[in-house]
């Protein structure tokens, strides 16, 4: 007998030919190494048990004032928050507001519900919200919906939770929000007519390069608020809301002029506040949160004069002078108590049903370019959009905007501030920017700069050309990590910068990824820094397994070892205010990682599979008549697998020899395996399952026969 020892080097070599991969690795799934040995990744576990819609594109944790953990969702479709408890919160950008009367046609026995809205403008999953809706074939249709089908340009479909007792329309007056337009799921191809999804653009028409890529998010903090773009779309803000209070107190009047100041001409009724030519105030003192959104509410009949409304000294409503309901978003600003006011301009009528209720959708921010790439904030706290419309309203995908310094909200630069504006001249489009600690970085699609700010308010920032022919791939294939940003490029090369010259990183298994890569779809490769393993993983999609993403590589960049397996997560993010990492998978699961040795309680599945090996010069066949195993920490048993080869003038024969099992308690496993080169597979699905791999030793000697 003779033993020999196992001793492969750390990391996967499938870019090697099979004889060159000798003394390495060539696949595996769900594996790490940890000095220098092969190790199984941690489990994972739900982290809610409520699901997004759509496909995730964009993940971020932070924290609020009060320290509460946030996790934020980028969906094609939507944008939702997660809070400590793995409550899920729809904030959706909202679009549109208003009222619909009678508009639902159910089908008896059918969860689909007709809507009729004239000149309604909405597409495919699009998110819908319906309030204060009365029953209608036997369903009420209140809650948040996505569009199932556009029937015309006048009515549109939705799935109800159950199905309709009756043909009916109907359902009163109804409170509807519209959220943002969902955008693309898939990558598309190429511009131009012909190209895009069926019946993206209007008949004729090329289609635009909106309808080419799937949606993608960059997400930020601005303080303890969430900042959120879609891909050249526009910047929303969300403040950590999920329970909206009523701020108003006896808005319907209910109790006579009870908690509300009334000025000259103002008169309590009963069951509204009216006015006799008022041109004083109707006011009561209010409490808002700081740096949020609300929205007033309020019903007004007016026979004469005008109405204004104002929260401290910020206008939300001037001169109202016609009747109807009303509803207005404004900015809280420093929040705390202030006075709420209407004040009458020579009013003669009504107010009724009051209302003042702190947003718990993002909000779009004002005096922004009407177009945005994409954005960050840097660490002085300036708003930057990355790509954006110039003056006369062309965007301009190489110019770079931002605000002044401490206030998102001002976006025209002038000497008295820091807000400004600049055009870079390399490249063709700039993908994505990202803050670092001493200088920021401009991804372009074939450029990197850097963005270095300067107290200086006749220039604000530097920007220097780093390289040419290194840029970003996908606005979130790149990710920071203790000081540096690594990331892929269109040439399928990985870098890093890190201040000084950007270095191009050695990968073995950059041709597995690009070769493999589904090309249409690379904008859905996703970066992330998985910081307590020192790891930089990239999802993304691999052609052999369709368009969504499939598969991932890892990077540990303090060994420079590099791994691969299968995972169908859309989007990542490391733990940062949570305990362990998180991430969505393509079905709109969200996950903790690192948790346990399972799959949420159920058994996981994991490889690892050596390169070739023979005996000798490799002039001699071997045979193998068994193995003694070795593992560290082992949970859950596991199997080994031995496949030899023998070349000759007929080509390549394999034999797969049948798998032995392998616990804790095994001594030794019996093989008898013979050929010219050998290789070994460890596998398990089992839970829990965790194997870190020791020295196993094979009995292998050589046979009498030669090649």
């Amino acid at each position: 007998m003779t033993l020999s020892s196992i001793r492969i080097q750390a990391g996967i070599h499938p870019d090697d030919s099979p004889l060159t991969a000798e003394n390495y690795f060539v696949d595996a799934d769900k594996i790490r190494f940890v000095n220098g040995k092969a190790q199984t990744i941690g489990g994972q576990e739900k982290a809610s048990n409520e699901t997004v819609f759509g496909k995730a594109r964009g993940m971020m944790t932070w924290s609020d004032n009060t320290r509460n953990a946030f996790l934020a969702i980028g969906t094609n479709t939507d944008l939702y928050a997660m809070d400590n408890d793995g409550d899920l919160y729809t904030i959706t950008p909202i679009i549109e507001r208003g009222e619909l009367t009678n508009p639902f046609t159910t089908t008896n026995e059918s969860v689909s519900v007709s809507v009729a809205d004239t000149g309604h403008g909405l597409k495919v999953n699009q998110l819908v919200r319906f309030a204060n809706a009365s029953a209608v074939g036997g369903i009420t249709v209140n809650g948040d919906y996505h569009v199932v089908s556009v029937t015309n340009v006048n009515a549109y479909t939705i799935t109800h939770s159950s199905a309709a007792t009756g043909n009916a329309t109907g359902g009163g007056t109804v409170d509807y929000e519209y959220g943002l337009a969902s955008g693309q799921e898939n990558g598309l191809g190429g511009l131009g007519y012909g190209t895009g999804g069926f019946g993206t653009d209007g008949f004729a028409s090329p289609s635009t390069d909106l309808d080419l890529f799937p949606r993608t998010w960059t997400l930020d903090k601005w303080g303890q608020n969430l900042v959120a773009c879609p891909r050249e779309g526009q910047i929303y803000e969300w403040s950590p809301q999920t329970n909206a209070e009523e701020a108003i107190t006896n808005g319907d009047f209910t109790t006579i002029g009870s908690y509300w100041t009334l000025g000259s001409g103002w008169t309590a009724t009963g069951s509204d506040i009216k006015a006799a030519n008022a041109s004083t105030d109707l006011s009561q003192n209010i409490s808002l949160s700081a740096g949020a959104w609300a929205m007033l509410d309020f019903d007004t009949s007016i026979a004469s004069g005008s109405v204004y409304a104002y929260w401290g000294t910020t206008t939300i409503k001037a001169a109202v002078s016609s009747s109807g309901t009303y509803k207005d978003v404004f900015y809280t600003g420093s929040g705390g108590t202030q006075t709420f006011k209407f004040t009458g301009g020579g009013l003669n009528g009504a107010i009724d049903n009051v209302s003042v209720k702190t947003l718990e959708s993002a909000n779009l921010i004002p005096n922004q370019p009407a177009k945005v790439g994409s954005m960050f904030v840097t660490p002085e706290r300036i708003l930057v959009a990355v790509g954006s419309t110039d003056g006369n309203g062309n965007f301009d995908p190489l110019r770079v905007a931002w605000t002044d310094t401490g206030n998102n909200q001002t976006w025209a630069g002038t000497t008295a501030n820091l807000a400004g504006n600049f055009t870079l001249s390399n490249g063709t489009y700039l993908v994505r920017g990202l803050s670092m600690q001493n200088e920021n970085v401009i991804f372009g699609n074939d450029m990197v700069y850097t963005m270095r700010f300067t107290p200086d308010p006749a220039t604000v920032f530097n920007f220097d050309l780093v390289g040419t022919g290194c840029g970003l791939i996908s606005p979130n294939a790149v990710c920071e990590a203790r000081g540096q940003v690594y990331w892929l490029s269109p040439s399928g090369q990985f870098f890093v910068y890190g201040g000084g010259q950007l270095q191009p990183i050695v990968s073995t298994v950059r041709r597995s990824l690009f070769d493999n890569l589904a090309w249409v779809q690379h904008d859905k490769i996703y970066a992330w820094h998985n910081s307590g393993h020192n790891e930089i993983w990239w999802s993304y999609p691999d052609s052999r397994d369709g368009n969504e993403v499939s598969r991932y590589v890892i990077l540990n960049y303090v060994t420079g070892v590099w791994s691969l397996g299968t995972f169908n997560r859309s989007s990542w993010c490391d733990a940062g205010s949570y305990q362990y990492p998180l991430a969505v998978d393509t079905d709109g699961n969200i996950w903790f990682h690192e948790k346990g040795y399972s799959d949420d309680g159920s058994a996981r599945s994991w490889s690892l599979t050596s390169g070739w090996f023979d005996i000798g010069d490799g002039d001699q066949h071997l045979l193998i008549n068994g193995m003694y195993p070795d593992a560290e920490d082992l949970q859950g048993g596991y199997n080994v697998t031995f496949t030899t080869q023998i070349r000759d003038a007929r080509g390549t024969n394999e034999r797969d020899y049948t798998s032995q099992s392998i616990t804790s308690d095994t001594g030794r496993v019996d093989v008898r395996a013979t050929g010219q080169i050998a290789k070994i597979k460890w596998s398990a699905t089992d839970a829990p399952s965790f194997y870190r791999q020791g020295t196993p030793s094979i009995d292998i000697n050589p046979t009498n026969r030669r090649r």
